[in-house]
């Protein structure tokens, strides 16, 4: 289980950076989403607070949510969910 989850991040990984590589503005698409990421994984934590769903801050997550943005922070929530860790 734990390697598909490696090879699901490398994939995604080599999809962005292709991604990146081959579009005229890829870099700062790349940065601004990768921001609005960890802004909205800031701001999941922040609102956990009070609602009590938190995600954990650690090299997995941060990675994810810079990678693939918002759709990261969501992938780790519904994982959350699911795996009710």
């Amino acid at each position: 289980m734990n390697f598909g989850f490696i090879a699901a991040a490398v994939i995604s990984g080599i999809c962005v950076v292709w991604w990146v590589i081959k579009s005229e503005r890829g870099a700062t698409s790349f940065a601004a989403s990768a921001f609005q990421g960890i802004a909205a994984m800031l701001a999941v934590n922040l609102v956990g607070l009070i609602s009590g769903v938190t995600l954990a801050v650690n090299w997995y997550t941060l990675s994810a949510c810079a990678l693939l943005g918002l759709p990261g922070v969501i992938g780790t929530l519904m994982l959350n969910f699911i795996m009710g860790v």
